[in-house]
């Protein structure tokens, strides 16, 4: 072979070589660094959105008469905890449709990592300018009411009614998709039960569970 065919074949194996190493530290080291720099943010940005939408819809207060009577039989037990599913589905609609107008609004986030944090070296992470990298989160919310049943003293039972936001955030970047999952619980009301509450509504988690109990 002559010499200066040998040194194009030596250049583009280099060449080569070079590729493959920086593709994958750019995969091993920059990408998770930009990545968990674009989830925390979102997490963070996303999860206050769906706290303002519930604490927004709830924030004129929620008593436990506007969404569950208790009935009683002559001996006071208790007999139902009927569910009034009407207003409690109206509640979860107008969380999840405020709450997914607060992620719509979102729009381009950006997030700004030091060049130091890129090498992937600790002692270099939080050093030199800043790079601006724009993300576009996009997501869907969700509403769940979620009923709790606990022991309040004798014959006494604890109720509370806590609102489930949850949502899926895709995140969307100029090296990757990831997908995260954010979650707000807020307590909407609680009330103590006086009597014997049976134990098919002490097992109950899910209100959808409930609204379709017939005891």
């Amino acid at each position: 072979m002559r010499p200066k065919v040998l040194r194009v074949v030596i250049a583009i194996l280099v060449f080569v070589a070079v590729f493959i190493f920086c593709t994958v530290y750019f995969r091993k080291n920059i990408v998770p660094t930009v990545m968990d720099s674009s989830v925390a943010q979102v997490r963070a940005i996303a999860t206050n959105a769906v706290n303002i939408a519930a604490t927004t819809v709830i924030n004129g207060g929620l008593t436990y008469d506007e969404l569950f009577e208790v009935k009683y039989d002559s001996g006071g037990k208790v007999t139902m905890i009927q569910a009034n599913s009407p207003r409690i589905n109206t509640i979860a609609r107008e969380i999840a449709n405020l709450a997914q107008a607060n992620l719509d609004a979102l729009g381009v986030q950006e997030i700004s990592i030091s060049v130091g944090t890129f090498t992937g070296l600790a002692l270099l992470t939080g050093f030199g300018p800043d790079v601006t990298i724009k993300i576009v989160p996009i997501g869907a919310a969700n509403c769940d009411f979620v009923s709790y049943f606990q022991s309040a003293g004798i014959n006494q039972t604890l109720h509370k009614i806590y609102i489930d936001v949850y949502a899926d955030i895709n995140i969307i970047t100029p090296i990757d998709e990831p997908t995260v999952q954010v979650k707000a619980e807020i307590l909407v009301c609680e009330n103590v039960i006086v009597g014997e509450v049976p134990d098919t509504y002490l097992s109950i988690n899910d209100i959808s569970d409930m609204l379709n109990l017939n005891p």
